[in-house]
C-alpha cells in the first residue's frame, strides 16, 4: 500500500487557502455573535426605558466570542483543510499558503468595510452631539461592525469564488 503524499493533479479541485477558509469562519461567527446580542438587547429594549438596558456586559461578550471564535474556528479550518489533502493523497504543503491573490482580496474587503466604518462613525458622532443615550451610540458602533464584517466577508467570498 502506497502512502506517499503528491502533488495535486490538474484534475484536483483547487485547494482553498486559510485565507479564505478564516473568511467563511468570520462570516459564520459573526452571523451567530451578532444575532445572539440582538436577540437578548432588543426584548430588553422593548421592555424597559432605554437608558435601564444593560447592554454593555452582553456586547464585550459578543465581541469577545468573535474574537476567541473566528481564531479558534481558523485554526480548526486550516488543520481540515490540511487533514482533507492529505486524505486524498495531495502533499498539504504549499497548498493552503495565501498569495497575492489573496493578499489584493483582503484589501478589497477591508477598503468595503473602511467604507462603511467611515459612515457609521458620522451617524456616531452626530448621535454623541445630540447628546443621545450610550446605548443608542454603543449600539450604532456595534450595528456598524456587524454591518461592515459583512461586507468584508461577501466582498471576499464573491473575488474569491467569481474573481475580480
Amino acid at each position: 500500500m502506497n502512502h506517499e503524499l503528491r502533488a495535486p493533479g490538474d484534475d484536483d479541485p483547487v485547494a482553498m487557502t486559510v485565507d479564505e477558509r478564516s473568511v467563511w469562519v468570520y462570516l459564520a461567527v459573526v452571523t451567530i455573535t451578532s444575532v445572539a446580542y440582538f436577540a437578548v438587547i432588543i426584548p430588553r429594549a422593548i421592555s424597559q426605558p432605554i437608558e435601564d438596558v444593560s447592554w454593555i456586559t452582553p456586547m464585550m461578550w459578543a465581541i469577545g466570542l468573535s474574537m476567541v471564535g473566528t481564531i479558534i474556528g481558523s485554526i480548526v479550518g486550516a488543520i481540515g483543510g490540511a487533514v482533507s489533502l492529505a486524505a486524498r493523497g495531495i502533499n498539504p504543503e504549499g497548498q493552503l499558503e495565501g498569495d497575492l491573490r489573496d493578499k489584493d482580496i483582503k484589501r478589497l474587503g477591508d477598503r468595503r468595510a473602511a467604507t462603511i466604518s467611515g459612515v457609521a462613525m458620522f451617524g456616531v458622532l452626530v448621535l454623541a452631539m445630540i447628546g443621545a443615550d450610550l446605548f443608542w451610540i454603543g449600539n450604532l458602533v456595534f450595528l456598524a461592525g456587524t454591518v461592515g464584517a459583512y461586507a468584508e466577508t461577501l466582498t471576499k467570498i464573491a473575488a474569491y469564488r467569481r474573481g475580480f
